[in-house]
């Protein structure tokens, strides 16, 4: 079952929301997401589809960094160098 890249990002949208509803736990709703979309197929298909919602998470998170990058006037290389000093000093 290949999915298109839009359905990809769609998929990627709803973990996301998944994760937003609870974001500091318990991840119920996001494990709960991750189960419906993995857990019934083969090991192959989940595999596969594992890797397509990879594709759409990476995706999603480019469209936020342009959207960000357009609401702050902030380069994109400002805001990842930022995310990458907060989780250094962890």
């Amino acid at each position: 079952m290949r999915t298109t890249p839009a359905q990809s990002v769609r998929h990627a949208v709803g973990l996301m929301s998944a994760w937003s509803a609870q974001p500091d736990g318990p991840a119920d709703l996001f494990v709960e997401f991750l189960a419906d979309h993995l857990d019934t197929r083969p090991p192959a298909l989940a595999l596969a589809e594992a890797t397509e919602l990879i594709m759409g998470m990476t995706t999603l998170c480019g469209e936020l960094l342009a959207l960000h990058e357009e609401a702050t006037g902030l380069d994109m290389h400002v805001i990842l160098r930022e995310i990458a000093l907060r989780y250094a000093r962890e």
